[in-house]
């Protein structure tokens, strides 16, 4: 049944907005998880590490089974918060995401070997791309994120714009590659967003993707206190919706697997902190103590990695 909650509102210091289902367009949804304070989602919780947990109202389509917020903070408040966000929590983890995206771009030339021009959408600070352009890539990237991109630039020496993939205005036909880390999930529009990388895709183009499994056993075991539900995620696919966005966007998907990532035990044991202050303080101590607190490890955390391409 369709929940009355009226249109466009103040809240919670951002702009709402009701919306209709992002993959078929219907205007027909159940409730999955009831807000919890309406309005809730700052300005200043968008950012590339955000850890705020979500509070706002999730719902499911009643035609076609995506999974989105609604109402949700209004698209232009979202770009914004992100263009203002400065995230020196997300830097603070280079190695481990450095080593993990060495490890992604391997997979990567396992299927285009003659590299070319890699654009990494929503790039952050850029770690991705200077694994590719270390291996022999010509890197782009774009990021909302002024302070990101900026990092990017002159820490990294990357070829990062500020602003979104649109505001880019890059060539039809242009890129081999096109990735999306994390990325998918917090677009105001997705399949706005696919449109745009098909278009800047060359023919037979790859489309790399991951993204957090709403319907994994994680997920489901862990019901609202799934740590994915976060007031940064405006979307939550699954195997299905997320293949049914992309086929319904001139991809093909052609590959899928668990996304391991590598970070600190020290950065772990924060994001524990929204769930049980308790636990993050006993970790930290205990991880600080045994002098482990930089350790990376590598982990599995309900995420899937898809491999697409154009059609």
């Amino acid at each position: 049944m369709k929940s009355k909650t009226g249109n466009a509102r103040k809240g919670g210091g951002m702009k709402y907005e009701s919306v209709r289902c992002n993959l078929c367009g219907a205007d027909d949804y159940s409730v999955v998880y009831p807000a919890r304070k309406a309005g809730s989602t700052e300005k200043g919780h968008f950012s590339a590490s955000g850890n705020d947990v979500l509070l706002d109202q999730v719902v499911k389509c009643g035609k076609c089974g995506f999974v989105y917020v609604n109402p949700r903070p209004r698209g232009d408040s979202v770009v914004e918060g992100y263009s203002d966000a400065v995230d020196e929590t997300y830097v603070s983890q280079a190695e481990g995401r450095k080593q993990t995206f060495r490890s992604c771009l391997a997979l990567i030339e396992k299927q285009r070997p003659g590299k070319g021009r890699i654009l990494d959408v929503g790039c952050a600070a850029g770690f991705f791309l200077q694994a590719a352009k270390q291996s022999g890539w010509q890197e782009y990237g774009v990021e909302p994120s002024r302070w990101l991109a900026r990092y990017g630039r002159e820490k990294l020496g990357l070829n990062v714009k500020a602003g979104t993939l649109k505001e880019a205005k890059f060539p039809s036909d242009y890129f081999d590659v096109v990735t999306l880390w994390d990325v998918l999930e917090h677009v105001p529009d997705p399949s706005a967003e696919l449109r745009e990388i098909r278009r800047v895709l060359k023919p037979g183009g790859l489309l790399v993707v991951n993204y957090p499994n709403f319907g994994s056993k994680l997920a489901r075991l862990a019901g609202r206190r799934w740590w994915f539900l976060l007031s940064v995620h405006l979307f939550y696919f699954t195997p299905h919706t997320l293949k049914a966005m992309l086929e319904g966007n001139g991809f093909e998907q052609y590959y899928s697997k668990r996304h391991f990532q590598k970070l600190s035990l020290g950065y772990l044991a924060y994001r524990f902190g929204p769930y049980s202050t308790l636990l993050q303080k006993a970790l930290t101590g205990l991880f600080s103590t045994l002098r482990l607190q930089d350790r990376q490890i590598t982990y599995y955390a309900s995420q899937v990695l898809v491999l697409a391409r154009k059609k």
